[in-house]
């Protein structure tokens, strides 16, 4: 007998794509982290130079300033000036410019608003470090990168003060040297007073052509990891073959069909051999239970197909022996085995079998922890307002229902927290039903979420901010929820659709109102400024009652409540 030949390519075609991309994405965060490291050792030595140079050209000044500029006075009179030796600015700058002869592109300045040379005249970038340093006396060095003329380069700079003996050369003109001024003019550098700020002495060190070798040299690490990888590959291609391919025909040569379904067929060796024990299993199980399954029963009823998913549990179509259709409320497993949302669970099978409206679905029983409701036809408010744009009329009359339950529950100290289109059930006579109240309170039981201290419960796009920030049991939070409601009946969307947001971003998206000028082109005359007041951030700018917002709601569609048709399923 010939043992059938495996088709031994998938297996390993998807092995070595994940191997490849493993190795080249490692390639890549080598190549990543030594361009960071080398571009952190450049940054700290080019801080190091820098910070070097500028305090000896801190020291040069002050030599100028204490020892060379007295001596000069001693020996010429108090009325000469030399600019040559006199100058903190012009010995400093003179020295650092012979300096950069020698050093390239090592750049010291000596930077001022008002300086006697206009060639030191502050740049757009020293303006703002000068605005910097004012703003706090207290800060008294500043490194950074910088561009210049397409080239980078670290800075480092010290802001420098005007003191006493600098007010001859900077103060009145009157008072200045002749020299001096006649050199530099009577207008730059003067009208200073003791104590302010003088100019910026600033040292640049150019670090592009060593980011430019960093960058090479993470490259060539790049490249040759490349290469490593192939070879590597090409060893693991060879034990793969050996160790797990070869195996694996042995074991599907025993477990697969010959000739009608070879191995290999219609997957990998992975697929075929997981297909055959799936089979194995069928039939192991069709010996023990035989070949048809049994529906689920809970005591008297059939489960049938779920309904809607709400906060605490699933809703299933179910039916008596006797043929009598119910709603079946299941709580969730994970609700069931944690104390506190099997809490909430109780809180909500309690509020249904105590309030009576027709909006909410009438309790038939309770068998344990599945609640058993009447039978709830049609199809959930989201459903339908997805499918096509509800006409005026309509939004009047579904809201007439919902504000009306909504105030109700208000009245017997209840607030929902999660009024969605999800949870509420229309049928083709526009009769609202609400199938879940799993995140309410009420103020005559404590409130399981509020004592535990858990934060906000549900999904933040429904919610009010005080929600968001932890509040519950404010009525005016439903308010909010009724507004995001009328937003979707009238506009077929949400009023925010981002997800996956923290928080302090829905807050501060919930701020700005949702019915923006293009948004109220789409809504009836007045329409959109109850929906902005529901809406608003701060509860005490929204209704502060159902009432007035069902007041305002009729008065604005008055002219649309002409008699609804049936729609149609």
């Amino acid at each position: 007998m010939n043992t059938p030949r495996l088709s031994n390519t998938n297996l390993k075609k998807r092995f070595f794509l994940w191997s490849t991309l493993i190795l080249i994405g490692g390639g890549i965060a080598l190549s990543l982290f030594s361009f960071w490291n080398s571009r952190r050792l450049l940054m700290a030595e080019a801080m190091s130079k820098s910070e070097v140079l500028l305090r000896e050209v801190e020291a040069i000044r002050a030599y100028v300033k204490d020892e060379l500029r007295p001596k000069m006075v001693d020996l010429h009179g108090s009325d000469t000036f030399i600019v040559e030796a006199m100058s903190t600015t012009y010995v400093s700058t003179t020295i650092m410019e012979r300096f950069a002869q020698t050093m390239p592109n090592y750049i010291y300045r000596r930077a001022s608003l008002n300086p006697h040379n206009p060639k030191n005249r502050a740049d757009a970038f020293e303006e703002e470090m000068f605005d910097w340093f004012e703003q706090d006396p207290s800060r008294t060095f500043w490194q950074g990168m910088v561009n210049k003329k397409g080239e980078s380069f670290f800075i480092s700079m010290v802001p420098d003060y005007f003191s006493q003996p600098c007010i001859r050369c900077h103060g009145r003109v009157a008072d200045a040297p002749a020299s001096l001024v006649e050199r530099y003019g009577p207008d730059g550098g003067f009208r200073f007073r003791a104590g302010e700020m003088a100019g910026i002495n600033s040292v640049a060190i150019p670090v592009s052509a060593p980011m430019k070798k960093a960058l090479q040299g993470s490259v060539v690490i790049f490249l040759t990891t490349l290469g490593a990888s192939v070879l590597l590959l090409w060893l693991l291609n060879m034990l793969f073959q050996r160790l797990v391919i070869e195996r694996l025909t042995l074991v599907l040569s025993l477990v697969a069909k010959e000739k009608r379904n070879p191995p290999g067929a219609g997957g990998d060796e992975l697929d075929v051999l997981r297909a055959s024990l799936r089979s194995l299993d069928r039939y192991v199980r069709s010996a023990r239970k035989g070949s048809s399954l049994e529906p689920n029963f809970i005591g008297p009823y059939v489960v049938q197909k779920p309904v809607a998913a709400s906060a605490m549990s699933w809703l299933y179509r179910g039916c008596r022996q006797d043929g009598t259709r119910v709603l079946l409320k299941v709580g969730f497993d994970e609700v069931l085995q944690n104390p506190l949302y099997r809490s909430c669970l109780e809180t909500e099978y309690k509020l249904f079998e105590q309030v009576s409206h027709p909006c909410l679905p009438s309790v038939i029983e309770r068998l344990d922890d599945v609640l058993v409701l009447e039978e709830v036809n049609g199809r959930s408010l989201y459903d339908l307002v997805q499918e096509k744009q509800m006409p005026p009329a309509q939004v009047h009359a579904l809201f007439s229902q919902l504000l009306d339950l909504t105030a109700s529950l208000h009245a017997a100290g209840i607030v929902h927290h999660d009024l969605r289109p999800q949870v509420l059930m229309v049928d083709d006579a526009n009769r609202v039903k609400l199938i879940d109240m799993g995140l309410a309170s009420q103020d005559q039981q404590p409130d399981p979420i509020t004592i535990a201290g858990l934060g906000p419960q549900g999904e933040m796009m429904f919610m009010a901010p005080e929600q968001i920030q932890g509040r519950r049991g404010d009525p005016r939070s439903d308010i909010y929820g009724l507004g995001i409601l009328l937003f979707f009946t009238f506009t077929g969307q949400l009023p925010y659709t981002a997800k996956y947001r923290s928080p302090q971003e829905w807050l501060r998206i919930k701020e700005q109102a949702p019915v923006t000028d293009d948004v109220r082109e789409k809504l009836p005359d007045g329409v959109g400024r109850i929906i902005n007041r529901a809406m608003a951030f701060d509860p005490h700018e929204r209704y502060q009652w159902v009432e007035d917002f069902m007041e305002e709601l009729k008065a604005v569609l008055f002219f649309f409540t002409e008699k609804i048709k049936i729609i149609p399923f």
